[in-house]
């Protein structure tokens, strides 16, 4: 039986799993994984088998399928107006869990990487969401601020997918501050000066970097 107030869920996508290391230690920390669709594949090499895989069952095998079949509880969903992270993520969500980590959503097609960035936006303030690799950790900023810790030197992008207003950081090496962006502003490569850096903004309809 799942946990219904579990507080890390894993969600594996069908993109790039590259350094096995360091993502069977996400898994690890995971109180439960969901596979979408194709991800179920890549998370077969690490043999680690989810909890539950959902999608439209395109991409899965048939012989990963049968694999998972005594462990893993399959959920067919055919609408095609969501992608199999969508629906992933939107199930995960069910659960209420405190953070959502998502690997796997960062790969090779462009418009796969675009669309499941945008996924993330569907998610409530009360839930942290992720997408993460070895080299990058996207976070969506919900409640208005976000602290960031690192190194000096790490490099840091601020992307709106909305207009907002009093976009200001802290921490970083080229500041900004109480200002008005558009959608799209490149706030791209800036870097940390110390092990935290903070951004905050003042009004917004949704705001990610």
């Amino acid at each position: 039986m799942i946990d219904m107030l579990s507080k890390i869920i894993v969600i594996v996508a069908n993109g790039c799993l590259k350094n096995n290391s360091f993502n069977k230690n996400e898994l690890k920390h995971a109180d439960f994984i969901i596979c979408a669709d194709g991800g179920a594949n890549k998370i077969r090499r690490l043999k680690i088998a989810p909890h539950y895989l959902i999608g439209d069952m395109d991409s899965v095998t048939q012989d990963t399928l049968r694999y998972l079949k005594k462990t893993t509880k399959i959920i067919v969903d055919t609408n095609q107006h969501n992608t199999d992270l969508d629906k992933a993520i939107m199930f995960a969500t069910t659960f209420k869990p405190l953070e959502i980590r998502v690997l796997g959503a960062i790969g090779d097609n462009l418009d796969h990487t675009i669309a499941n960035l945008i996924s993330l936006h569907q998610v409530s303030a009360k839930i942290k969401i992720s997408i993460i690799d070895e080299q990058h950790a996207v976070f969506l900023l919900h409640n208005n601020s976000i602290e960031i810790l690192g190194k000096s030197g790490d490099i840091i992008s601020v992307i709106p997918i909305s207009p907002i207003r009093g976009l200001s950081y802290r921490g970083l090496k080229w500041s900004v501050r109480n200002q008005k962006v558009t959608t799209g502003w490149c706030g791209v490569r800036n870097q940390m000066t110390g092990k935290k850096a903070r951004i905050t903004l003042k009004k917004r309809s949704g705001a990610g970097y």
